[in-house]
């Protein structure tokens, strides 16, 4: 019986999942999945592995929603959205108008300050829709371990990424609105290290271009500097 053509398919896929990932990381993803193809997949390093390739082909390195541009449906949906809290919402009109006027500035920051029941979390969703972005929620209230943040090293059975970059790859952009809730209730410093300081690396503008996770190595660094942080 005459020999059959090599089925591509899985090539051709895992293509065109990584079509749109920069170059640099793109050559660590391919050589990582050619080093796959080498092992014995009963082999536990394997699966360990294959999990790392799995989370740097999700993530959403180059991936983005197109922004709204027209500030007269901005003000719209948040008129919409919220009756009242006209001081608050001309704030927040004149951050999103600056970012549209000069498309250089990096995206504001928001600290939103209220007793519960406010409205706080809405209007982060309304500027997320206001905008055209995805809408991200996450709590840190009483959170003590930086490795939460940060994520933890691959060497460990079960490492994950940490909570940034989980919320970031299952939005699946990489410039979502990311409220960041309760961060006055963030706990102490524990074995583990600050959270707090963490934040800076995450928040920082000046650092936030290149936040670097735990899992997935100082070689491949995440910019978060597309991202609308609103802090609560």
């Amino acid at each position: 019986a005459g020999s059959s053509a090599p089925d591509n398919t899985a090539d051709e896929d895992f293509e065109e999942k990584i079509r749109d990932v920069p170059e640099k990381i793109k050559d660590q993803i391919i050589a990582l999945n050619n080093k796959l193809k080498t092992q014995k997949q009963c082999d536990t390093e394997h699966a360990k592995e294959q999990t790392y390739l799995d989370w740097l082909v999700r993530t959403p390195w180059n991936k983005s929603t197109v922004e709204t541009s027209d500030l007269t449906e901005v003000e719209k949906v948040l008129e919409e959205d919220h009756y009242g809290l006209n001081e608050v919402k001309d704030r927040m009109a004149e951050f999103i108008a600056v970012k549209f006027l000069n498309k250089k500035t990096r995206c504001p920051i928001l600290c939103l300050i209220g007793p519960p029941g406010v409205g706080k979390t809405s209007l982060g969703k309304s500027i997320a829709r206001a905008t055209n972005r995805d809408f991200i929620r996450m709590s840190v209230g009483g959170l003590s371990d930086v490795h939460e943040i940060k994520g933890h090293t691959r060497t460990y059975i079960g490492a994950l990424p940490g909570r940034i970059m989980q919320k970031i790859v299952c939005a699946g952009t990489n410039n979502p609105v990311f409220m960041i809730d309760e961060i006055d209730k963030i706990g102490l410093q524990g074995f583990n290290g600050n959270p707090e300081s963490a934040f800076l690396e995450v928040l920082d503008p000046e650092q936030n271009n290149s936040f670097e996770d735990i899992y997935y190595g100082p070689n491949l660094p995440f910019d978060l500097s597309n991202i609308f942080f609103v802090i609560v």
